[in-house]
């Protein structure tokens, strides 16, 4: 597996999202131990992508990604059957969604082209986008079963982590 930034990470998700458009699943959740945001983003013909995460302040957020399986079980897919609601990976161009509005094009309508998916890019586009779960004992389960394959991203994390101050007690 290799270990890359988050933004690498969410690149490598949208590119895999060209060839497979349909069909993705995310599990959200706490990693305790290492105070991080889990993500796993899947698909059963791409496998499974884990982020790790934290909120450095309002605006922006740190973390470490990699591809944790190139398959998903069926055991997995079941689990991820606890439907919460839809997520979606948003990109943005600023500078396009200027021109447009400058062009008459109401905001709410750039943004809600994005959602219903239209292929028509105003400046917003969805190219990642499914079903989600936060169910607690899913993601206890996923991440018990996949500890083995994201210890390395788990040492990443820890590293980053570290190394910006994130377990450094207020003093």
């Amino acid at each position: 597996m290799t270990i890359k930034t988050r933004n690498e990470t969410l690149h490598d998700i949208i590119q895999d999202a060209e060839h497979h458009p349909t069909g993705w699943k995310a599990l959200f959740g706490k990693d305790r131990e290492c105070f991080s945001h889990d993500s796993y983003i899947l698909h059963p013909e791409v496998g499974i992508y884990l982020l790790k995460e934290y909120q450095k302040n309002p605006f922006d957020v740190h973390g470490v990604g990699g591809k944790i399986a190139r398959s998903v079980d069926e055991d997995i897919d079941r689990e991820l059957s606890n439907y919460a609601g839809d997520f979606g990976i948003v990109q943005g161009n600023l500078s396009k969604i200027l021109k447009n509005v400058e062009k008459g094009i109401h905001p709410r309508t750039i943004f809600e082209t994005a959602l219903r998916g239209k292929k028509k890019d105003l400046g917003i586009r969805m190219p990642v986008r499914g079903h989600a779960s936060t169910a607690p004992l899913s993601f206890t389960h996923l991440h018990q079963t996949l500890s083995t394959k994201q210890k390395k991203l788990d040492a990443a994390f820890e590293k980053l982590a570290t190394d910006e101050g994130l377990y450094t007690a207020y003093g």
